[in-house]
């Protein structure tokens, strides 16, 4: 694929400074060139601080600097000039052929212009939701899933290939509290509603255990359960991987209505059962990472010592507790533990045991797979980075499983395990706490619910369409909006979600990006052509205006976003990048009636514009999860 003509420019642009910094002394500089362009609103198009910089380490003013640069700068392909203004270097574009670049690469590349190769011949594995399979997917976990979601969707883009993979934690004290109420129902004073979704009937008899717990000496019945679990066929094991594999497909048909796929489904209880949780130890055991003391408080259990780590990241450094458990005396090992042999198979550090079998066929026809004690061996695993979108709390735990990636000798895999750390979810002033039953009424279906129900009213009241019609354009528009409020802010902001908020369908919103992609399918249709095509010569007639100018210029930069929040890790970039270009586009059909315009090439100039909003726009919405609509 083409690269990008913004991308072309900078280089080019980049370039030319480096070359005048030579000539004028500082070349010692040069590094400190690679972020230090950017596109911008004020003086100039393309904007360049080094000066500041430079000014800064040999104590001269920032103009002196910036004029000393530009005085060696020649002619450079789009730039019409280059000025000094308040220390910045500015590059203005020649206007005419920076936005026929720009036409040409979108009507020349289609949706393939809005694409990347930084990924190309690396797996990457982005493990989400992961959420424990004993109550609904609350608005905490939608925000996971959705991260994880649009992320892997970035990564696909920038030419990795991707595996979208589910833990499912089915042997935890949480699982075995459900699997004791599934044993206790009388006892509970509760049925199961054979017609219920299951994940929200689970959900309730979790909530009245721990509610009888308050009361009641059943801990160490619940203990026994949990040790029965791991056991091969026992009559617990049974029903536990029985009602996990219900909650599962209870939970993925909510998914699948948040438009969130996934390739592989992997169970702790078969990583148990595989014995991965056994090499992971003899691997750490053989590296002499593992410790286990024969007496004292740890006696019996096997301990990472920190103190015996080589350049122990400060995080680790002056904790309360100089060690960490892995396995208790009693034979039980940490979840972390377990953890930390999971990630050992994701990047193939030992053999993948598993067999695959499908879960469950999705909507649009993909294979759901499952590890599974019987089926066949498949190719899953073994990537080159490893991204976990885990609430800010997990911190510490995710920073431990790089560590001891780290300190059995693989220092480059440790660096690619990533923890993308987002802030937790608060309900209009509520906490969300499974045991407690704080998510009721604010699970993931009652957001889909609610949102489609609001949505469905507001687009009676805008449009004419048929009631089906109006059903369908709704559940669209609802992801929309769901999928902008939970994906706008920067990852380790905390999300204080309201209703109001998620459901408003103006300014920067998932459903107002919908509307002006609506509108600009209607002006071309209006035209009688469903799109304007590339042509050899591209009509760039008129382009002189600042508005124009500035929409074409946020289209050139598509990739330069695409490609930063995949290396950020940030979806909330193409988020932000989609609400303003929309912004953008709407001024732009108010500031000019295209179809009115007496001079056709003016007039074709425009409708290219358009099409190539559509280009971009459709590309954009896709990645995020959400579906263009031609009409709205």
């Amino acid at each position: 694929m083409d690269p990008s003509p913004l991308q072309g420019v900078l280089d080019s642009i980049k370039d030319a400074t480096m070359s005048a910094m030579r000539k004028a002394g500082y070349a010692e500089f040069e590094s400190a060139l690679d972020n230090a362009f950017g596109l911008s609103d004020g003086f100039g198009d393309i904007s360049c601080n080094i000066a500041f910089r430079i000014a800064k380490s040999i104590s001269r003013k920032p103009a002196d600097v910036a004029s000393s640069i530009i005085s060696g700068i020649g002619g450079i392909e789009a730039v019409k000039s280059v000025k000094e203004e308040n220390g910045f270097i500015n590059f203005y574009l020649d206007r005419k052929k920076f936005t026929a670049l720009v036409m040409e690469w979108l009507l020349k590349g289609g949706s393939n212009a809005v694409k990347s190769t930084i990924g190309s011949g690396k797996i990457v594995v982005v493990e989400s939701p992961s959420a424990n399979p004993v109550h609904p997917l609350h608005m905490g976990q939608v925000r996971n899933a959705l991260i994880g979601n649009v992320l892997a969707n970035i990564y696909a883009v920038c030419g990795y290939k991707v595996e979208r993979e589910d833990y499912i934690d089915d042997l935890g004290f949480q699982v075995a509290q459900a699997v004791w109420g599934l044993m206790h129902l009388e006892e509970l004073g509760i049925e199961i509603n054979p017609n219920g979704k299951f994940d929200h009937e689970i959900g309730k008899v979790y909530v009245e255990v721990n509610k009888y717990a308050e009361t009641h000496e059943i801990k160490e019945d619940i203990a026994k359960v949990l040790t029965l679990m791991e056991q091969d066929g026992t009559y617990e094991s049974v029903l536990c991987r029985d009602s996990a594999e219900k909650y599962v497909m209870a939970e993925y048909e909510t998914l699948f209505e948040l438009n969130i796929y996934h390739d592989l489904l992997v169970w702790e209880s078969d990583i148990i059962r595989e014995k991965l949780f056994e090499k992971a130890m003899k691997i750490m055991e053989d590296k002499g990472v593992i410790d286990r003391p024969k007496e004292g408080k740890y006696a019996g259990c096997a301990i990472i010592s920190f103190d015996r780590i080589k350049d122990l990241p400060e995080e680790f450094r002056n904790l309360k507790e100089n060690v960490k458990v892995l396995v208790r005396s009693n034979g039980t090992p940490d979840y972390v533990a377990k953890d930390i042999a999971f990630h050992m198979w994701k990047f193939g550090i030992f053999e993948d045991s598993f067999k695959y079998r499908e879960f469950v066929k999705q909507p649009g026809g993909s294979s759901l797979y499952t590890t599974s004690e019987d089926g066949s061996r498949m190719n899953f695993g073994n990537a080159d980075m490893a991204v976990n979108p885990i609430d800010t709390r997990q911190s510490f735990e995710q920073s431990f499983v790089r560590l001891v990636i780290d300190s059995i000798g693989y220092p480059e895999k440790a660096r690619n395990l990533k923890h993308l750390a987002y802030g937790v979810v608060d309900i209009e002033g509520a906490k969300l706490a499974g045991r407690k039953g704080t998510w009721l009424g604010y699970t993931a279906d009652d957001l889909i619910r609610e949102a489609r129900e609001r949505a469905y009213g507001l687009i009676g009241a805008r449009f004419e369409t048929s009631q089906e019609e109006r059903a369908s354009i709704a559940a669209k528009v609802a992801l929309a909006a769901i999928r902008f409020e939970f994906l706008r802010l920067s990852n380790e902001k905390k999300l204080n979600f309201s209703w109001a908020t998620a459901l408003n369908f103006e300014g920067r919103s998932g459903p107002y990006c919908q509307y002006m992609f609506a509108r600009a399918n209607r002006i071309l249709e209006n035209y009688g052509n469903e799109g304007v095509l590339y042509k050899s010569t591209i009509k760039v007639s008129g382009i002189e205006d600042d508005l124009e100018f500035e929409l074409v210029k946020k289209m050139s930069g598509c990739v330069t976003v695409l490609e930063r929040s995949c290396r950020e890790l940030k979806p909330n970039l193409l988020v932000e990048y989609a609400g303003e270009l929309a912004l953008l586009f709407g001024k732009f059909y108010e500031h000019k009636n295209i179809l009115k315009l007496q001079d056709e090439d003016e007039k074709l100039s425009r409708l290219e514009i358009v099409t190539c909003f559509k280009v971009v726009m459709d590309a954009v919405l896709t990645v995020l999860g959400v579906e263009p609509l031609s009409k709205m």
